[in-house]
């Protein structure tokens, strides 16, 4: 990565910044944060057409979620989660913001009508939302009086109805003598519909406000109607009339916006984005800085892109262009970090960043996550049954929702390679839904190696065995950079130690076994280099080398949950099929609750199992495989892209 300085002629500034935004090659920076060129330029103001871009790029893009979600509401929603329309982006030719901005304003009056046409669908779901709760208080209210009250109070009496949402009934009378209320009138019904206690109060007017103390008292609601009719039923007759009215018309607005989706959607997304893309530039135009004939741009740029910015330059700067690069510097956070990973490994590299991503030219795990995650986790899921529905599921996501690039594409292609793992591991741990072939249909599962509930310590044995060696790898690759750094006698203090230490107390607990045998002096030896290597680590972390060397010990012995969720998934499996065959064994109508609750079982057993896997399989390189070498905190690389995905320029088709 470079920092890089550009300085071209300032009347191509326009072509070849839109350029640069096209080819995504360079994280531009505020060139106002460099001391050296501040006082020999003046900022580059923003276009004041960026106010109007904004102010239209808002109601487009508005009016295009609103086509968008209308589409994808009448295909349903698990049609649209897994088969999500894609159209074809549309041609564009290179236009300047002014164009682009007039070329948007002939939409300018659909824009008006699918928002208006939005606004009235909203104020008709809110008003039927209202006919529905008028409706229920009518329909309680019809409970004691087929009358409506008044729409307006007497000049002596007041009237209240409504509901009191209490669950016990309460005689209103008693209360308001307790109070000392006698002029008011209570009808009541308990438990009208399951509701509550609907009441009609009629009270004098004096007392109106003591009667409203002790009803707010018992969260009493009142009914508000607003028809003008006399009579419950009726008012219940016109609210159902205005109701199909509402329906009808919101019908009509969901048919006009389908059409509208239909006939301009596409373009209408278009120019929404060519519009964003337009504010991004003249933004972006803000962060130059101008002399009387240079624009110049400072930023970062990888370094196999510099030939294509030169490219750039003499096709769209004039051939005016001048850059200086200067590398940036190991282990520097302010440089950003981008992934050159080949094709197979990319996916991958969203783990990495969850995590932490690595600072400039600092080692990059990605090539280490890849196939530990994918071994350790098929060792773990274990079953060729779990794997296969695993892969199925991930491949189908890739076809629909996971079919754009992005992290959610990457997660989909790890999981189809996890389940391939879990499917071949399942293999040769002998599990297919755990034992049900040999169970119900008297076959084994072919090439089957090991079985985890019968040779555990097989396993477990594997699990140390590959525990020491990923931790040490961790170990060399912090010996190597400590050594590429020039700093042996850190590297001697920090990890050399680990590696005197690990094969001397191996001796010592093979010996002390009887797991092996040793001459006297091989133990001898070894006992003195444990307890020089104990001794460096306490002298140089004094007290807290105890815990290094119980926390080594921990990490280590971390790896026996592979052995652990691998007899998970077995067990769990097998519980599941014996308790099927328990149910099926009981009368032969119940086989098919027994396909059912097997079916039910081996599903959440999957998606447990599945999901434990790949926590665990990251955690043992979160957790201790970084933990012997990584750092991390790099700063992404976030260059000056235009990321089209409903437009494309028509050049790039010749």
């Amino acid at each position: 990565m470079h920092r890089i300085t550009i300085g071209i002629h300032r009347r191509y500034a326009g072509s070849f910044l839109q350029a640069v935004h096209e080819a995504g090659i360079v994280e531009l920076t505020p060139i106002t944060g460099d001391d050296h060129l501040k006082p020999l330029i003046t900022p580059v103001r923003r276009d004041a057409i960026r106010q109007d871009i904004a102010a239209v790029q808002s109601r487009a893009e508005r009016a295009v979620e609103i086509l968008t979600s209308q589409v994808q509401g009448e295909r349903g929603r698990i049609a649209g989660f897994f088969l999500p329309i894609r159209p074809e982006p549309v041609g564009v030719p290179e236009r300047s913001p002014e164009e682009i901005l007039h070329a948007a304003s002939i939409h300018e009056e659909m824009i008006g009508e699918v928002l208006t046409l939005r606004t009235r669908r909203s104020a008709i779901e809110e008003h039927l939302i209202r006919l529905d709760e008028e409706e229920e208080q009518l329909t309680l209210f019809g409970c004691l009086s087929e009358r409506l009250p008044p729409r307006s109070d007497h000049r002596f009496i007041v009237i209240r109805a409504g509901l009191i949402p209490t669950d016990e009934c309460e005689d209103l009378d008693a209360v308001f003598e307790e109070e000392g209320i006698t002029d008011a009138v209570v009808s009541s019904v308990c438990r009208c519909m399951e509701e509550g206690m609907v009441v009609i109060i009629a009270v004098h007017r004096r007392s109106a406000e003591a009667v409203d103390e002790l009803l707010r008292a018992r969260a009493f609601a009142e009914f508000t109607f607003t028809r003008r009719e006399e009579t419950v039923s009726d008012a219940l007759a016109d609210l159902t009339s205005i109701r199909g009215d509402l329906h009808q018309e919101r019908e009509g607005i969901d048919e006009r916006l389908h059409r509208i989706a239909g006939d301009h959607l596409r373009d209408l997304a278009a120019a929404a984005e060519e519009l964003a893309l337009a504010r991004e530039r003249i933004d972006a135009a803000a962060l130059a800085g101008s002399t009387r004939d240079l624009r110049l741009y400072k930023g970062w740029i990888r370094k196999k892109d510099i030939p294509h910015l030169t490219r750039i330059g003499d096709e769209h700067a004039g051939a005016t262009l001048i850059y200086r690069s200067v590398p940036g510097e190991d282990g520097d956070a302010e440089v950003p970090v981008s992934y050159d990973h080949p094709w197979w490994l990319a996916p991958f590299a969203f783990l990495t960043t969850t995590f932490a991503r690595p600072r400039y030219r600092e080692i990059d795990p990605t090539i280490f996550i890849a196939p530990i995650l994918i071994i350790t986790f098929g060792v773990m899921l274990g079953d060729a049954g779990y794997g296969l529905l695993l892969a199925i599921i991930a491949a189908a996501l890739l076809a629909g929702p996971a079919s754009a690039p992005g992290s959610t594409r990457d997660l989909a292609i790890v999981l189809v390679a996890c389940g391939i793992s879990g499917t071949i591991f399942g293999i040769l741990q002998g599990g297919f839904f755990g034992d049900l072939l040999p169970r119900f249909f008297g076959a084994s599962v072919p090439f089957a190696a090991i079985d985890p509930l019968m040779d555990p310590l097989i396993l477990l044995t594997g699990a140390l065995i590959f525990g020491i060696i990923h931790l040490n790898i961790g170990l060399g690759i912090a010996s190597y950079r400590h050594l590429s750094t020039g700093k042996p006698g850190e590297m001697l203090r920090s990890v050399g130690v680990w590696f005197l230490l690990q094969p001397c107390a191996a001796i010592l607990l093979f010996a002390f076994f009887g797991w092996a045998e040793f001459s006297q002096a091989v133990i001898l030896a070894a006992g003195f280099g444990a307890a020089v290597a104990a001794a460096l680590i306490f002298l140089v972390e004094g007290p807290l080398g105890f815990f290094s060397i119980t926390g080594f010990l921990g990490d280590w012995l971390s790896y026996t949950r592979i052995l652990a969720l691998a007899l998970a998934t077995a067990g769990i499996a097998m519980t599941i099929n014996i308790l099927a065959e328990m149910i099926g064994s009981i009368h032969p109508a119940l086989v098919i609750v027994a396909v059912l609750f097997s079916i039910a079982g081996h599903a959440a057993n999957l998606v447990l199992q599945a999901l434990g896997g790949f926590i665990h399989a990251l955690r043992l390189q979160y957790v201790e495989f970084f933990g012997t070498f990584y750092t991390g905190g790099g700063r992404v690389f976030l260059p000056f892209a235009s990321g089209r995905t409903t437009t494309r320029l028509l050049e790039d088709d010749q």
